[in-house]
């Protein structure tokens, strides 16, 4: 059954797949590292396939974090994207999309990091695992605490703009974690293809949980 996200698109029809890999971006005149030229190419495929929301990059090898000094420490580059990101406009109100609780939340603040971030805990099956919610507008951290239960269909936050969230152009970056394990506000979004396998038994297809797919 479709999920939601947004408060103003729930449509399934208003979301559509886009690809930002490096392969795909390869011989277009694309340099995802460029905000102004990104935006744009985006908005020319909303255009083209008629969706108001553009998701995709689960597990997808980007080349929008090869200058970013948060992903390149000890010659080792991390490429490999871990959750879903949601191009949408910055502001947007975001839904719980299952009943939880808030884990954690920080404002991871630098260039490429997350900036507000906010992670909910889930149960089903008497299993935890966990969401979370990256690139949000600051006000989203303000008068909430661990803890505190939020409904499913809840707008418990909104997407934060390019000032705020870490320098992207404005986007949802949603992930599931299996075992959160010690982080709190935080979790890698983003990794090492030596630890691909890990991640990939640590993480769920968001794209499969809202069911997306169309």
């Amino acid at each position: 059954m479709f999920q939601p996200l947004f408060k103003s698109f729930q449509s399934k029809a208003d979301y559509k797949p886009v690809d930002l890999s490096k392969s795909s971006l390869n011989g277009l005149n694309v340099n995802p590292q460029d905000n102004t030229g990104l935006s744009t190419y985006l908005n020319q495929i909303k255009i083209e396939k008629q969706a108001k929301v553009l998701y995709g990059g689960y597990l997808e090898e980007r080349s929008l974090y090869n200058k970013k000094p948060l992903f390149n420490t000890a010659h080792k580059q991390r490429n490999i994207h871990l959750g879903v990101d949601f191009w949408i406009d910055a502001g947007e109100g975001i839904f719980c999309p299952v009943d939880g609780e808030i884990h954690s939340f920080a404002d991871n603040r630098g260039v490429g990091n997350y900036g507000p971030c906010i992670i909910l805990k889930h149960e089903k099956n008497n299993q935890n695992f966990y969401t979370l919610y990256g690139h949000l507008k600051r006000d989203s951290l303000l008068n909430i605490e661990v803890g505190e239960f939020i409904t499913q269909n809840q707008v418990f936050c909104q997407l934060g703009n390019t000032e705020e969230n870490g320098g992207y152009v404005p986007h949802l970056h949603f992930q599931i974690i299996k075992d959160i394990q010690d982080y709190t506000g935080d979790y890698p979004g983003v990794c090492h293809k030596i630890h691909l396998e890990y991640y990939k038994n640590n993480t769920v297809n968001p794209v499969d949980f809202l069911d997306l797919l169309i």
